[in-house]
């Protein structure tokens, strides 16, 4: 891995090992300028909800930052705030989005990692219809600025499909490849990540990520096991996610991401009410990013859910025709009151008038969830 850049080995242990990175929104004012006391204070309410990292430029904070001068100044801003307020709580991963052809990518790699950022999760939507050997080199380019999280990005917002034979040269051929956000929101494509990492040999040095937002739990808990032709059973899991899910009730997905994560560690028997707290948390997932209209109010949804818990002032988004579509409001109203133990909002009320005047409190208030927390939260006798 010589001359190719590569994260602090205490970040990149935590990559490995397998955090929780939430994928940063935009704080817009009305007249659609960054509003930068609320950009910052989700950016702490993030690092104090428990989150070991955060992922800005990316789908979830809008793809046209990357073309309206926008870029840049929230690289900054995020970077300042994780390295103030991520004192309390140690490692904290830095993921900038990077987008465009190979010339403007290369660009934004060198910008971000100028601006300490562990890793760049490169969107590849710019690539629909090139051949193969063309992406797998546009990533490469990359790489030589930056290390790389890799991003396998669902076709309803603009991904491309991206099959094994991808997946594997990419694992092979890119050495700092240090991770793979999974979100075809696909388990067809999601095995062919994994595929591709086992069969390469780099299970442990890749690490998997989830970005399927409609299955977090059950990707944290699967283990991939595959039998090679000389009958070797090489094994892989999903150790962490980077998830726009997790941009909203932040405080709460954190304790139920920490509950999951130990029990995949530790092999134990998987209690059937994790999977009932699968099937809710898909069911919330699918109000706020409008699943039934093929995510067309996944941004304006997950706004609307910030500016409930007093974190955003309004839903805006860069575009001023993008909107909750029809029907969306009452979808997230039902679920805000079929799931009140998935909300966070005694937490957020409590803190997010510090976090606005930039204060970094709020820290050290999960709590250690267990399986019978999880039984009275399934059954609807959970306080929140």
């Amino acid at each position: 891995m010589a001359n190719l850049p590569m994260p602090p080995r205490e970040v990149y242990d935590l990559i490995r090992e397998g955090t929780a990175i939430v994928a940063h929104p935009l704080a817009l004012t009305e007249d659609r300028r960054i509003d930068e006391a609320r950009q910052r204070a989700l950016t702490i309410y993030y690092l104090a909800s428990g989150a070991g990292g955060v992922a800005i430029g990316v789908h979830t904070t809008q793809f046209e930052v990357h073309d309206n001068g926008m870029y840049e100044p929230l690289l900054k801003m995020t970077s300042e705030v994780v390295d103030e307020c991520g004192r309390k709580v140690g490692r904290v991963v830095k993921v900038a989005g990077i987008v465009g052809g190979t010339r403007q990518a290369v660009e934004e790699a060198k910008l971000a990692y100028k601006l300490g950022y562990h890793a760049g999760l490169v969107s590849l939507h710019r690539f629909i219809g090139e051949p193969q050997d063309k992406i797998v080199e546009h990533v490469k380019a990359v790489a030589r600025e930056i290390p790389v999280f890799g991003f396998y990005l669902q076709p309803a917002v603009g991904g491309l499909r991206l099959g094994y034979s991808f997946w594997r040269r990419l694992v092979e051929e890119v050495e700092n490849l240090v991770a793979i956000k999974i979100a075809p929101f696909n388990r067809y494509a999601t095995i062919d990540v994994a595929r591709a990492v086992a069969d390469a040999g780099r299970a442990g040095e890749v690490a998997l990520y989830t970005g399927n937002d409609d299955n977090i739990i059950i990707d944290l808990l699967t283990r991939f096991s595959f039998t090679a032709s000389n009958g070797e059973v090489r094994e892989v899991r999903i150790v962490g996610g980077l998830l726009g899910h997790w941009a909203f009730w932040t405080k709460r997905s954190m304790e139920i991401f920490r509950l999951v994560k130990s029990i995949a560690d530790s092999r134990r028997q998987i209690p059937p009410e994790l999977l009932t707290l699968g099937a809710q948390v898909t069911d919330a997932n699918g109000a706020v990013f409008d699943a039934v209209n093929n995510f067309r109010g996944v941004i304006p949804g997950i706004n609307e859910v910030l500016r409930r818990s007093g974190l955003l002032r309004g839903r805006w988004t860069l575009n001023p025709g993008e909107d909750l579509s029809p029907g969306q409001l009452e979808e997230i109203n039902r679920v805000y009151a079929s799931y009140p133990h998935l909300r966070d909002d005694e937490f957020t009320s409590k803190y997010v008038d510090e976090w606005v005047r930039g204060e970094c409190v709020g820290f050290g208030e999960l709590r250690e969830l267990t399986i019978d927390d999880v039984r009275l939260m399934v059954g609807g006798g959970y306080g929140h």
